[in-house]
């Protein structure tokens, strides 16, 4: 059995010390009206369920009167909202706060199984459940948790060698289309041929799961998606919300969101964490570690999107989680030191959405300490691979887990 060091007790104490003292103050002022408090953004799913029931538009364009929060998900993503359909108010809150909790709960334990190494896990999930984002993402009835099982579940199964199974549950991340576009690069940059397989067969059947709600609803979909994109551009999207390294800036800075300024530095910040991200997946980097790879891809995917929100950063608890684990099982001591502060920091960050002020640094927190895991990467080597055990294709062709 793996010694808990006393540190990391005092930090699971103290995680779920702080995040019990603000779900008490969060609750206190639900409860002053709970009606209009709790109308956040799962009503929009609560909604897009009554319309498929009624035969109605579910798609529909942003109006600050009628429509403030707009149905922007994928049309197969209709069948996690349909059963708010059969739910009151209060009964349909329940269910969207539940079913995304119990998603990253699962999603953050299917991981923390996937790295085989002796390594206090306990930590790192009462850490996470323990966090802003989780709980956040939780309360406003978001699909973020269903993001982190869908890497908890894709990391344990390509561990056990069942790569098609792993791209399948990649597949899921198109629930969040600017997530889900990162997958194919990194799998064919990997050389992962049956996980790239899985996932665009994981595509194909979300497509025709969308066929019975009829193919106008794509139509649907591209509207709200293209509408949100000019909404960021006229700055009604709020960025403070947002924590994203590009978002963080214009929060700080103050620039205008279709500026040069902004379009340099997303591309700045994309290409140097895109870089950080390919180190950790070349085929030898991905087998001595797919925890760390695959926590590195969550990191990207929120740090470097030109728009992503503090209920997103649940896949931020995911990445940090990875990458902790594996500075405290085969990092120097530099690497665990620097990984467990900006741990640290990056939980306390991740309480936006109840202090807003704080979401402007959780994007540069996570690009640090990208950089940072990609760099330390580069000075160590595995035993296992130095020892040429996994082959000439060591990604497909050997059990990791094993190994």
């Amino acid at each position: 059995m793996t010694d808990i060091p006393a540190s990391h007790v005092l930090a699971r104490r103290l995680a779920v010390l702080v995040a019990g003292v603000l779900v008490f103050m969060i609750a206190d002022w639900v409860l002053s009206d709970p009606r209009a408090n709790l109308s956040t953004d799962w009503t929009a799913f609560d909604n897009a369920a009554d319309r498929v029931v009624a035969g109605e538009t579910v798609y529909r364009p942003y109006s600050a009167d009628a429509e403030p929060l707009p149905y922007l998900y994928p049309p197969f993503a209709l069948l996690l909202a349909l059963p708010l359909a059969a739910f009151g108010f209060f009964g349909s809150f329940a269910v969207s706060a539940l079913a995304p909790f119990v998603a990253f709960v699962s999603g953050l334990r299917l991981f923390g199984r996937a790295e085989t190494a002796a390594v206090d896990r306990t930590t790192g999930l009462v850490v996470g459940i323990a966090s802003g984002a989780t709980i956040g993402s939780s309360l406003i009835g978001q699909y973020s948790g269903f993001y982190v099982l869908a890497f908890g579940a894709a990391t344990l199964l390509y561990t056990k060698d069942r790569r098609g199974l792993a791209g399948l549950a990649l597949a899921c991340l198109w629930l969040k289309p600017n997530i889900a576009v990162a997958v194919p690069v990194v799998l064919v940059w990997a050389r992962s041929w049956r996980t790239l397989g899985g996932f665009g067969g994981g595509t194909a059947a979300l497509l025709l799961i969308s066929l019975p709600f009829g193919l106008d609803q794509w139509r649907g979909f591209f509207s709200n998606a293209q509408m949100m994109v000019e909404l960021q551009e006229e700055g009604i999207v709020p960025f403070d919300k947002m924590v994203t390294v590009l978002g963080g800036a214009q929060t700080i800075a103050g620039f205008d969101a279709n500026s040069v300024t902004a379009l340099v530095l997303w591309l700045t910040v994309a290409i140097v964490l895109g870089i950080s991200t390919v180190i950790l997946w070349t085929p030898d980097k991905l087998a001595e570690s797919p925890v760390r790879a695959f926590g590195a891809l969550a990191l990207f995917v929120i740090a470097a999107n030109p728009r992503m929100y503090f209920y997103d950063a649940a896949l931020v608890v995911l990445g940090m989680y990875g990458v902790w684990m594996h500075a405290q099982v085969s990092g120097g001591a530099i690497a665990r030191r620097w990984t467990t502060v900006l741990s640290v920091l990056v939980w306390f960050m991740l309480w936006g959405n109840v202090f807003s002020a704080l979401n402007r640094f959780v994007g540069p927190l996570v690009a640090v300490a990208l950089v940072l895991t990609a760099i330390d990467s580069r000075r160590s080597v595995s035993s296992a691979v130095i020892s040429g055990q996994f082959g000439a294709n060591p990604v497909d062709d050997v059990d990791v887990a094993a190994a």
